[in-house]
């Protein structure tokens, strides 16, 4: 009976793991039957045509059950550039489906008290990952506006507009920017559309927690006004920009260094005590002992 539950338990965590693969595919598939047979209604037959998945996903994050928790996966979602849909169903995946599965392996094979720490830390453990993930992609991006920065200045030092900045960035410098090049994507394709250039600047700029590329988005908003000064207010961004990264390896050298004191106080001190003391206790005791 136990090996029965274990391979069940394997194969729909093997099948969770190929949803989630599969969602780009679906995604992809999804759209382009909603547009092959969108009637002009935007809840009409459109809606019928997509993929369950989408519409189990989107019911659940709409709904008022998991709809305060879903907005911080949401945000950590759409700094990594994933899409609405797809972060809906990494949600449902991820925070839902797979703890279901680790809660069941836990009672099963741990007992009561196993299957409480199992649901606990799945519950925990994979919002705690995606937030994780969301804030290492937010410091990438900061630290790969600097070399926005650096590439903006030197072209438009020659004498080129920001659209034609942003489009040679897009093409040219995906290497060095491999993360925000999806914002600069994304920039480019409004502008394209004919959007207006503050609304695009607008959107490349929505993350507060990205102050470098905030103060970007701010500058490039006032470049018609500034002129050839815009130069000089880049050097000045990249500047403060080196001094906070600066910083913060400081701050973290020093964290490091406490904790390793902890650790040679709490290990090597005592060590140290009974190498240097160890003999003159022990000749102490074998005098007495006589």
């Amino acid at each position: 009976m136990n090996d029965v539950l274990l391979i069940l338990s394997l194969v729909l965590a093997g099948l969770s793991l190929w949803l989630l693969f599969r969602a780009r595919y679906w995604e992809i598939q999804g759209k382009v039957s909603q547009r092959l047979n969108e009637t002009g209604s935007r809840n009409g037959e459109g809606d019928n045509a997509r993929f369950w998945l989408w519409r189990l996903s989107a019911a659940l994050t709409e709904s008022a059950l998991a709809a305060g928790d879903y907005q911080e996966i949401r945000q950590a979602m759409a700094v990594m550039g994933k899409s609405r849909e797809q972060s809906q169903v990494i949600y449902l995946l991820s925070c839902w489906v797979l703890p279901a599965l680790v809660v069941v392996v836990g009672f099963v094979f741990f007992g009561v008290i196993g299957g409480v720490m199992l649901s606990v830390a799945g519950f925990i453990l994979p919002r705690r990952t995606l937030r994780g993930m969301g804030a290492h992609a937010e410091m990438r991006q900061n630290l790969e506006a600097v070399e926005l920065c650096h590439m903006t200045r030197m072209l438009m030092e020659a004498g080129l507009s920001l659209e034609r900045v942003m489009r040679i960035i897009g093409v040219q410098g995906r290497p060095l920017l491999p993360v925000l090049i999806l914002r600069i994507d994304r920039f480019n394709r409004l502008m394209q559309s004919g959007a207006e250039r503050s609304l695009a600047l607008d959107e490349l700029g929505e993350n507060k927690r990205i102050p470098v590329l905030r103060s970007y988005v701010v500058l490039m908003k006032q470049s018609s006004l500034l002129g050839s000064g815009v130069s000089a207010s880049l050097d000045q961004i990249i500047e403060e920009a080196q001094n906070v990264e600066r910083n913060r390896i400081r701050e973290e050298t020093n964290r490091i260094g406490a904790k390793m004191t902890v650790v040679m106080m709490a290990f090597m001190l005592p060590a140290l005590f009974i190498l240097i003391g160890g003999p003159a206790v022990i000749s102490i005791a074998d005098a007495l002992a006589r």
